[in-house]
This record gives C-alpha cells, sequence and structure tokens, in this order.
C-alpha cells in the first residue's frame, strides 16, 4: 500500500525520511493487527492504549478506506 502516512509525518511534522518510513511501516502493521480484533478487544485497547489507539485512527484518516476504529471508544 502506498501510505500517505508518511507525507503527514515528513511534511506536516517534519520527521526525517529515513525515520518516516520506519515507522509508517509500524504503524501500518499495528493498524493491521487491530483490524483483527473484536469488539471487546478494541474496546479494551481504547480503555488501555488511548494514546496509541489515536496514532492508528490517524494513520487510518491519512489513508482513506481504513477504519480508524473510533466507534470502539465508548
Amino acid at each position: 500500500m502506498n501510505s500517505k502516512y508518511k507525507t503527514y509525518l515528513t511534511d506536516d511534522l517534519g520527521m526525517t525520511d529515513t525515520r518516516a518510513d520506519e515507522f509508517d511501516q509500524i504503524i501500518g502493521e499495528l493498524h493491521r493487527s487491530i483490524a483483527k480484533m473484536d469488539a471487546h478487544n478494541l474496546r479494551l485497547m481504547w480503555t488501555a492504549f488511548d494514546g496509541l489507539m489515536n496514532n492508528v485512527a490517524e494513520y487510518a484518516d491519512n489513508n482513506s478506506g481504513l477504519n480508524d476504529f473510533r466507534e470502539w471508544n465508548k
């Protein structure tokens, strides 16, 4: 997948390209892992790892068509 999140990291946040590549890959893998979770575990993730889940949601915001999982933040 061609991620627009790297552009966000480099252009908007000023992260160096080499770090942005790696971070983009890791957040992509994390998003794929979270996408496999059921409702119970998604709610658990938002409760225990709110900051991490916000990062994953931001990744989805920058890559159209991806679930941001915000509906489980209740």
